[in-house]
């Protein structure tokens, strides 16, 4: 497969789908001399007739998942189906360096593929591997308006996608989407940088750029404009829930809850409330980036309210 680099993190990833990894990996691809092998990320996906189990001691079950840790320290977590058929398995070590995906290949689910489950995998673990180094991945459509990132987040159906797309109309070459859906956060120097992904949700939509953070607006749908900075502590929760956090690694999600609390005191965070339109656009930016927007206004008047 690929040699990619993703929001700083070397990887080295093998999988099933190769022809649709190879097109959405493209962007990400770098060669030895860019990556530190001693921070190498290596991810194994495959698809098996039979999910054979690592050995080792059953700790617990977190929801569907059967979480057990082997006796040289790797941890798996595996699901069933309602036949007591092993879907899935995965195992990865403490650090998330070494992780291996294993589906059944006869496993069938009413909306999701296995190259579905595949991406979706592949993802969850990227965003573990970067946790554990200190960053986090956003459940977010994010943009970069004049080298400024700025994340919009909400819960699937809101409009986050829509409202990025209309900055991208309206400022053109101004804005590029940096990720549809998952976009990552790290620090360098203290400072937040949003980076492209690969994993962009439905859509292909990332670009493999990154920009210092400067917003993190949570929306959801009004029929006027309105957007106010609110206090870290009343984001956390919204944050809490638009953060991708570990499914079966308690000491990493304790981990991810500090990250997450440093980045609420470094970057502003607002709510907004909005409709689908321009003038939604010229609320948000208004606020975020400060002055108003006269270089548009009389092509925004001809377009009129975008409702």
């Amino acid at each position: 497969m690929s040699l990619v680099k993703v929001a700083g993190i070397p990887i080295d990833i093998q999988c099933h789908d190769t022809e649709f990894f190879d097109r959405r990996l493209a962007a990400y691809i770098t060669d030895e001399s860019e990556c530190d092998t001693g921070s190498l990320m290596r991810i194994t996906s495959r698809i098996s007739d039979i999910v054979e189990l690592p050995k080792g001691e059953e700790i617990g079950k977190i929801g569907t998942l059967t979480l057990s840790r082997t006796e040289d320290g790797r941890y798996f977590y595996y699901g069933k189906n309602k036949e007591n058929l092993i879907n899935s398995c995965i195992s990865y070590d403490p650090e998330y360096r070494q992780v291996e995906i294993n589906q059944r290949a006869s496993r069938r689910h009413p909306f999701f593929s296995l190259t579905d489950f595949e991406y979706m995998y592949t993802g969850m673990v990227f965003s573990n591997r970067l946790a554990y180094t200190g960053g986090l991945v956003l459940h977010a459509s994010a943009l970069s308006y004049k080298g400024r990132a700025i994340a919009f987040s909400a819960i699937s159906g809101t409009g986050k996608s829509t409202h990025t797309g209309l900055w991208k109309e309206y400022f053109g070459e101004n804005v590029e989407i940096i990720n549809d859906d998952k976009p990552a956060v790290c620090f360098e120097g203290g400072q937040p940088y949003l980076y492209g992904t690969p994993w962009s949700g439905k859509t292909d939509i990332n670009n493999n750029i990154k920009a210092p953070l400067v917003a993190i607006v949570f929306i959801e749908q009004a029929e006027k404009n309105s957007i106010r900075r609110i206090s870290a502590a009343e984001a956390y929760f919204d944050m809490a829930n638009g953060v991708a956090r570990p499914a079966c690694d308690e000491s990493l999600g304790i981990k991810l809850l500090d990250t997450m609390e440093t980045l609420l005191e470094r970057v502003p965070v607002y709510k907004m409330g909005c409709n689908i339109s321009f003038q939604a656009v010229e609320t948000a930016y208004n606020e975020i980036l400060g002055g108003s927007i006269n270089e548009n206004s009389e092509w925004l008047h001809a377009q009129g309210n975008r409702r």
